[in-house]
């Protein structure tokens, strides 16, 4: 169901180049074009429901403006004040920023039986970080992902 669901975005053109990387019995790794000219790594793990971008954002420095900007962003997510749509419900989803070697990545565990909605979610929630990082990051963006000054 998740690769379904992935394949349905490169389907649509939402991704490009999407491919399924040799899995383990316990891990699956999806790779494919979307946000910037790197390729992104996705990560399933069916056991525990975790849906990890790994090394999503490069150049984050621990304890940083950036980094600490970025976290409360993504614990914002699960606030009941936003819209349905937009949020990560708590009862369905558990998402956290982790910063390792100087690259962040995101993680969004789905509780058991959520794993549909983890994969939505999980994707709406990099699309929403890279809409907030152009908004109010735009250096960062310009800096890591060429993106136009403009």
């Amino acid at each position: 169901m998740v690769r379904e669901r992935l394949q349905g975005y490169a389907d649509r053109g939402v991704f490009r180049g999407f491919s399924e990387q040799a899995s383990t019995a316990s891990r699956h790794r999806f790779r494919f074009s979307w946000l910037g000219t790197k390729p992104l790594a996705l990560g399933y793990t069916p056991g525990t429901g975790a849906f990890v971008f790994r090394n999503l954002l490069p150049n984050v420095r621990a304890r940083s403006p950036l980094h600490r900007d970025l976290q409360a962003f993504v614990a914002g997510r699960a606030s009941p004040k936003l819209p349905a749509h937009r949020r990560v419900d708590r009862r369905r989803a558990r998402v956290r920023c982790v910063l390792s070697r100087g690259a962040m990545s995101l993680e969004l565990v789905a509780t058991r039986n959520h794993h549909e909605y983890g994969v939505n979610r999980v994707v709406n929630l990099v699309h929403e970080v890279f809409l907030y990082l152009h908004a109010y990051q735009p250096e960062y963006m310009w800096e890591n992902f060429d993106a136009p000054e403009e």
